[in-house]
C-alpha cells in the first residue's frame, strides 16, 4: 500500500486515467487550469485547506501538477512529452498549450474532448492549436451534430 500516490485535485487515479474517455478528460482538466490562469500559474495556499481548495477560480500549480503526473500514465506512448510538460509547468500558460499538441492529437478522436476545445476556440492558442492538428477546417455545425449523437 505504500506504493500508491495520493491525489487530491485530480478525479483519477494511475490505474483509471488510461481507460475509455479518461485521458481526454484529463487533457480538459489541464486545459480548463489554463485558461482560467493568468499569464503564469499561481502558487495555492498551503496545504492546510486541502482538499477543499479546489474551487479556487485561479489556475493552480499545485493542480497542474498533479494533472501533469497523471499523463504518462494516460499517455504511454508519449512519456517523454509527459515528463517535458511537468518540468515547464514555470513557463506561461501559453507555451503549456502548446506542449499539450501531441496529447490531443493522441486524443483526436474524442468527440468530448473535440466539444471542449471547439467551445474555448476564442482563445488564440486554442484556435491555433485546432489549426494545426486538423489543418484541413472543422465543420462546426457537422461537429456539432456528431457529438450530441
Amino acid at each position: 500500500m505504500t506504493d500508491q500516490q495520493l491525489f487530491f485535485h485530480s478525479p483519477f487515479t494511475p490505474s483509471t486515467v488510461s481507460t475509455g474517455e479518461a485521458p481526454a478528460l484529463l487533457l480538459q482538466f489541464i486545459l480548463r487550469e489554463l485558461l482560467h490562469s493568468s499569464d503564469y500559474l499561481t502558487e495555492g495556499p498551503p496545504f492546510q485547506l486541502a482538499p477543499f481548495d479546489w474551487a479556487r477560480k485561479q489556475g493552480a500549480l499545485d493542480k497542474l501538477k498533479e494533472h501533469a503526473r497523471l499523463l504518462p500514465h494516460a499517455f504511454p506512448s508519449l512519456v517523454q512529452e509527459a515528463a517535458e510538460f511537468a518540468a515547464h509547468l514555470s513557463s506561461p500558460c501559453v507555451e503549456l498549450i502548446a506542449r499539450l499538441q501531441p496529447f490531443i492529437k493522441a486524443s483526436q478522436t474524442s468527440k468530448s474532448l473535440l466539444s471542449f476545445l471547439l467551445k474555448h476556440q476564442k482563445s488564440p492558442t486554442i484556435k491555433l492549436m485546432l489549426d494545426k492538428i486538423w489543418p484541413q477546417g472543422l465543420d462546426e455545425s457537422n461537429t456539432r451534430s456528431d457529438c450530441s449523437s
